[in-house]
């Protein structure tokens, strides 16, 4: 590594920071009132960053400040460098008060229900006085906030997908997903139905660029259907079990999820492809804060007393 040019060089860490908030919102009158910044403060740092770089970053477009090809790849930079030095903060402060500390952990439908919230439970029964923030969304929200520091880890369904390409994923246990109904579901009198016969009641469908909306999809082709004709996409457990109970939708819920939950029932019918990985994400090469350590034992022994128990 040349130390000699990296100390000479230009580019701060403000510079990134700037980045990420221009791109964040949009505008660059916007970012500097959040940053409580004059907009000529602002600009004069922007054009400091594109000096130091060597390229220009933004386009000015009439939907606002687009990165450019270089900006692009300075954000994806400026993402981990950020997240690495948030994530270093937080591991100091804990070096200093090793009782006190802060984990943030993302949760998508897998591990949502049960996994994250008893090794939660865990963690905060050993180390009362540590802050923890449970944080659900869609994935693709999940993956960018672990990968610029914001979270410390992700639990959800661990697969080869190119979402996922740029984390370290640590398998946990095997969950099979089920067709589940409401208790009363016509569909549940009907043991030996087909995808087909099913396909006309209305379904809640996982977000579109999931591994599971991929799995549920290939699994209607397989049986040459089409999607349901009246169908909601749904990207988080809670309101997806509210369409499957209240409203008499189906959907494809974690086994463990329909188990645990009086209200639901699961369909005999399984389709093929819908057993998934389960596990825990993290940014390869970025340490984690001694909390966020102990957080992930607590997962894994949590997820050998769930797994345990499930039918795959």
């Amino acid at each position: 590594m040349d130390y000699g040019t990296l100390v000479g060089s230009h580019l701060k860490l403000r510079h990134l920071v700037l980045m990420l908030a221009i791109e964040e919102h949009g505008s660059l009158v916007r970012t500097a009132e959040e940053l409580y910044l004059t907009q000529p403060a602002l600009s004069r740092a922007l054009r400091e960053a594109e000096s130091a770089v060597g390229a220009s970053l933004f386009e000015r477009t009439r939907h606002g400040m687009v990165p450019t090809l270089a900006g692009a790849a300075c954000l994806e930079h400026a993402r981990s460098i950020v997240g690495h030095v948030e994530t270093l903060r937080r591991r100091i402060t804990e070096l200093t008060d090793p009782q006190s500390g802060s984990v943030g952990i993302g949760a998508h439908v897998t591990g949502a229900n049960l996994l994250v919230p008893r090794a939660v439970a865990r963690l905060v029964a050993e180390r009362p006085l540590i802050e923890v923030r449970i944080r659900e969304a869609p994935p693709a929200t999940l993956i960018h906030e672990v990968e610029g520091g914001d979270l410390d880890l992700l639990v959800g369904r661990v697969t080869d997908h190119p979402s996922t390409a740029r984390l370290q994923m640590v398998p946990l246990y095997r969950e099979p997903f089920r067709i589940v109904a409401a208790a009363e579901h016509p569909a549940l009198e009907l043991p030996d139905a087909t995808l087909t016969d099913l396909a006309r009641y209305p379904w809640a469908i996982p977000v579109d660029g999931t591994p599971l909306r991929d799995a549920l999809e290939t699994a209607f082709r397989a049986e040459g259907l089409g999607p349901p004709a009246r169908q909601v996409e749904c990207g988080t457990p809670a309101p997806t079990r509210t369409l499957v109970v209240e409203a008499g939708f189906l959907a494809v819920l974690p086994e463990s999820m329909a188990v645990s939950d009086p209200a639901l029932r699961m369909h005999p019918l399984r389709l093929g492809g819908m057993a998934q990985d389960v596990g825990y994400m993290v940014v390869p090469g970025r340490p984690l804060t001694a909390s966020a350590r102990l957080l992930a034992d607590h997962l894994k022994a949590e997820a050998a007393l769930i797994g345990a128990a499930l039918s795959d």
